[in-house]
């Protein structure tokens, strides 16, 4: 059966868990063909249906059981190829890095680009009622995320599918000063400069080394930077031009281009 053109996408939270967010979702929301990536490493699951991931061409498809773990440095789309694809319920956990515990930390030392994914049932029932628990406001629920959270993490390493690290230390070093500096939004110009090659050279292999444009890159971590602030109260037109964004308008729609939802809707959602 072919899906439902309609979606649903709710990303929401509760503040005594500052490290997670939640994604509910039905269906696909267009925005989400594209190449994207995560604050943090995400735990995802499907509910119902099929969930079909590309990883710039590698592919896999999520079902019920399964679940797929992706570390922070890892460019994803839905492959939307398939045309029997009927409706699909998922969910994913977003755990940002600096809240990882120190020893987790140490085993996810090398997984920041890595795929992983593993199948258990049970386990699988667990996550999901406890997502479904925290939603509905049970604090036991959120007393012990945390926890499975982290015993689903140390799994990843032994369930590698595939890496996608960045090998050009051009990109490595174009990477890191983006960091340092997206509020700022550095020309493509400006970044070649850096590494002493074309702008032309850049920007070609950027886009082959993350998987994004640089220009893509800087508004991702923007983004990144703006959920945080909201996380803290900050009111959106502060964010819009502390970031650097022309204007409120710019600034909900990338939100929503790389989210899938306004950051009104965000605000509103992370109580």
């Amino acid at each position: 059966m072919r899906r439902k053109e309609n979606s649903t996408r709710r990303i929401w939270g509760r503040k005594s868990l500052s490290g997670m967010d939640f994604l509910t979702a039905t269906n696909f929301p267009s925005s989400r063909d594209a190449l994207h990536l995560h604050h943090g490493y995400t735990i995802s699951l499907v509910e119902e249906g099929v969930l079909p991931m590309d990883f710039k061409g590698f592919k896999l498809n999520l079902k019920p059981g399964d679940f797929l773990i992706l570390g922070p440095d890892v460019p994803h789309s839905f492959d939307f190829s398939a045309k029997d694809l009927g409706d699909c319920s998922y969910r994913t956990v977003f755990i940002k890095e600096e809240h990882l515990s120190v020893g987790l930390k140490a085993v996810l030392v090398n997984e920041s680009s890595a795929i992983s994914s593993f199948r258990d049932k049970a386990m699988w029932e667990n996550y999901l009622s406890i997502q479904k628990g925290i939603e509905a406001g049970s604090k036991s629920d959120i007393s012990v995320i945390i926890s499975v959270s982290e015993k689903l993490l140390t799994h990843m390493p032994d369930f590698v599918l595939s890496r996608m690290p960045v090998k050009s230390p051009h990109i490595v070093t174009v990477k890191e000063y983006i960091k340092e500096n997206f509020a700022s939004a550095p020309s493509i110009e400006e970044l070649a400069n850096i590494v002493h090659i074309s702008p032309f050279y850049l920007m070609r292999l950027f886009k082959e080394e993350v998987g994004l444009s640089p220009h893509a890159y800087i508004n991702q971590l923007r983004i990144n930077k703006a959920k945080e602030m909201i996380e803290k109260g900050t009111p959106l037109l502060q964010i819009t031009y502390e970031l650097g964004f022309t204007d409120q308008s710019h600034f909900s729609k990338t939100f929503l281009k790389i989210t899938g939802v306004n950051p009104a809707h965000y605000e509103l959602l992370h109580l």
